[in-house]
């Protein structure tokens, strides 16, 4: 299969196949521990089976990424496998060792293919050998480089064909089947290796070959970054224990000075004899309170070094689970190009700060919001190429994204250079929709109209499936909200709109805003904070930066006593462009925190978002700003829309994609990014059936061998969910025999593809009916 036919750009290409690299290695490591957990004996047929489904995951993944020669070679090792499953093939003392060398040599040829395609012919050649030998039953032989290296498609038979060409032989050699559904998506008449796999020539261009030089990474489970991060707090926290034990002793040493001082008077009023022993007393108690002295002044050089060590742990633990904005912005890239086909304007993308580094949870919560950025900016802000042609612009508009890093905060603009925001028509519309009072909208600044939007109301005056509701930007607001972080819009008329999102880089780390009610130290996150004031006693509403905002009385919300006939201070807080004044006991003024989740006892509370924990190891509940807003402005939005299908955050559809092989996650996710699609994916059916339960899809597209649950099994679930009785399903395997066409017949599924999964058969599936 070309790189033309594969309808990857170079980079994304690059990035899909070291994806691919990586789970490769994991699986085949999988299989090599299998075979030694087993010693020298014949695997079981469980074994063997997992054995199996692992090698066909890496099939269909290889041939999605455009890897034939790594098609071949694991088909050719699952057909092996098969046959050793089979009593008549031998088992010797070696063949474990045989399986062992080949699961080594794939992983190498894996690199190979990768550093120094020149070397990788000869040793597909030398891993074909041993695998054919280990499917005879043959002992090893490490000899086999003298074989005769021809192309190995010249090698095959029927029984060696990929999946997709035994798939089509079977669907024409059955007449019958011809007009049942589902639909079969496939290549007419392609055989598996029609020509010699080009092993000596790359499949990338040199410039993507240069990009992807392989490095060696060492995967982590995020469950055990975090973990670290949360030991890290811990030391944190012990250090601070320390430090008040070292408080202590430095009162101590100071008492004590103070006693030999009382000590030292009382000898000069003493007569000779005591004066002796108050003498020796006094040069004994000299002596320990220098030695004292001495092990604080140690023990505090001891805590600073701490400081550091703990410092420098947090910030490479942090660094761990950072990722560069290079993969978000290549999702941008995709969904702009699914714009430009959906609307026809003409749009280019420009990236800056390719490199600026963030936490990967928060990675993946950009990628809705960046959506729908973009389309706000295509729907909202590009003009026609006559209208830029009048205005003096170029004909193709730009579209602009920024990454850089502030102190502890990640900062992206999105910026267009199209029309901008007509402030005097927005104030018009909020008056018509009653958001505003016509005397608020004349007092209003541009500033304060732009901050409205996101709230409702849209600058468009119709709707269509881009935008013109104004809730897209509302969702956008509310998910950077929830990441501890703001949103800002400035618009100049004629020149172009800026969207600046503001949040923290790490989700374990945050500045926030403490406090006392009742006694108790509470937090807010600072990004929320907009000022401090004084709130009279009994009021309702106060004056804050210039406008009248309604109170919020915490000590009344959080069910502490308090005194209501006195002032109090107050924060301001604002989210998702509603403001609000809290009262509160003391303000204890900015910390950093570290952000710990809440747990399963008081994750219901919906009041509280996360919790830290004091120097003195008492817990301290962060409030959830969101929560807060509702309590007085009801009208305010708590949480997205949970039916995707009415939401503007789809333009062709939700789609979630179940698949074991994160290769072909990506994959899956680019080809229908690219047709409009909003995808979500899923690891397994379990994980799948998770999801349907939080929201609706338009589309599943799923595997059928997988852990935990299988595809057949999650499509007779979701069949069974009213939600899902009638959503288009397509499956996509490399077993697509008449029992599993029949299945899916039986369960309605739209249409059947087998892999390797290609654009242009995804399109024919989803055109299916």
């Amino acid at each position: 299969m070309s790189d033309t036919d594969l309808d990857f750009d170079a980079d994304e290409l690059a990035m899909l196949r070291q994806l691919f690299r990586s789970e490769a290695h994991d699986a085949l490591e999988a299989v090599t521990t299998r075979v030694l957990a087993n010693g020298s004996g014949r695997p079981s047929p469980e074994a063997l089976t997992e054995m199996m489904r692992v090698t066909h995951t890496l099939k269909g993944a290889a041939g999605t990424v455009g890897l034939d020669a790594m098609v071949d070679l694991t088909h050719r090792l699952e057909s092996s496998l098969a046959a050793v499953g089979r009593e008549p093939t031998p088992w010797t003392s070696t063949s474990a060792d045989l399986l062992v060398e080949v699961t080594d040599g794939l992983r190498g040829f894996l690199d190979e293919l990768i550093a120094e395609p020149a070397g990788a012919h000869a040793t597909a050649i030398r891993l074909r050998a041993q695998i054919d030998r280990l499917g005879r039953g043959e002992p090893s032989d490490r000899r086999s480089g003298d074989i005769d290296a021809l192309p190995i498609a010249a090698h095959l038979n029927a029984s060696q064909m990929t999946n997709e060409a035994i798939a089509q032989r079977e669907f024409e050699s059955r007449p019958g089947d011809s007009l049942a559904m589902p639909t079969i998506v496939d290549t007419p008449g392609e055989p598996a290796l029609a020509e010699p796999v080009p092993y000596l020539t790359s499949d990338l261009p040199s410039d993507a070959m240069a990009a992807a030089e392989p490095k060696s990474y060492l995967r982590v489970e995020p469950e055990r970054v975090d973990a670290l991060m949360s030991s890290a707090g811990e030391l944190l926290f012990d250090r601070t224990r320390i430090e008040r034990r070292v408080q202590l002793l430095r009162t101590l040493a100071r008492d004590l000075a103070r006693t030999r001082q009382n000590l030292r008077d009382a000898l000069g009023e003493s007569g000779p004899p005591n004066r002796v022993r108050l003498t020796e007393a006094e040069g004994e108690l000299a002596g320990q309170a220098a030695l004292l002295s001495q092990t604080t002044a140690a023990l505090l050089d001891e805590i600073e070094a701490l400081r550091r060590t703990i410092g420098e742990l947090q910030r490479g633990l942090t660094r761990i689970r950072m990722d560069t904005a290079r993969n978000l912005f290549l999702h941008a890239a995709r969904t702009l190009r699914a714009l430009r086909r959906a609307t026809g304007f003409k749009v280019e993308l420009r990236t800056l700060g390719e490199d600026t580094e963030f936490d990967k949870a928060v990675a993946e919560q950009l990628v809705d919001p960046i959506t729908q950025l973009l389309r706000n900016a295509v729907a909202h802000g590009v003009e026609p190429p006559e209208e830029r042609a009048r205005r003096g612009k170029p004909a193709t508009a730009t579209i602009t994204i920024r990454a850089r890093q502030d102190g502890n905060l990640l900062v992206l603009e999105i910026s267009d250079d199209g029309r901008g925001v007509d402030t005097a028509a927005l104030r018009e519309r909020l008056i018509l929709t009653n958001r505003w009072s016509a005397a608020r909208a004349q007092l209003a600044t541009d500033a304060d109209v732009l901050d409205a939007l996101g709230t409702g109301v849209s600058v468009r005056g119709d709707a269509d499936e881009l935008a013109g509701r104004g809730i897209g930007l509302d969702l956008v607001r509310q998910t950077i909200a929830r990441l501890g972080g703001e949103v800002k819009v400035t618009s100049t008329t004629g020149r172009g709109t800026t969207f600046s999102l503001r949040l923290p880089l790490s989700t374990s780390l945050a500045q926030a805003m403490l406090f006392k009610v009742g006694g108790q130290v509470y937090a807010i996150p600072a990004v929320h904070v907009v000022d401090t004031t004084l709130v009279d006693a009994g009021a309702t509403t106060t004056l804050a930066r210039n406008e009248q905002l309604p109170v919020l009385r915490l000590e009344t919300l959080l069910g502490h006593a308090s005194a209501l006939a006195e002032r109090k201070p107050g924060i301001v807080v604002s989210f998702a462009g509603k403001s609000m004044v809290c009262t509160v006991d003391k303000l204890v003024g900015p910390r950093e925190i570290i952000i710990k989740p809440l747990g399963a006892l008081l994750a219901p509370l919906t009041l509280y978002a996360a919790a830290t924990i004091s120097g003195s190891g008492k817990v301290q509940l962060i409030l959830d700003p969101a929560q807060l807003v509702r309590r007085v402005h009801p009208d305010a939005p708590s949480e997205p829309l949970a039916d995707s299908a009415s939401s503007p955050m789809v333009l062709a559809g939700r789609a979630l994609v179940v698949d074991d092989s994160r290769a072909i996650r990506e994959a899956m996710t680019s080809m229908l990014g690219r047709e409009g699609w909003i995808v979500d994916v899923a690891e397994d059916g379990a994980r799948a059936l998770q999801m349907t339960r939080q929201l609706r899809y338009d589309l599943v597209v799923t595997d059928l061998e997988m852990p935990e649950l299988g595809g057949f099994d999650l499509i007779a679930r979701l069949r069974k969910d009213e939600r899902f009785k009638t959503t288009p399903i397509v499956i996509i395997t490399s077993r697509a025999n008449p029992e599993h066409r029949r299945r899916a017949r039986d369960l309605g599924v739209r249409a059947l593809v087998a892999k390797p999964i290609t654009r242009r058969k995804l399109l024919e599936a989803l055109s299916a009916r």
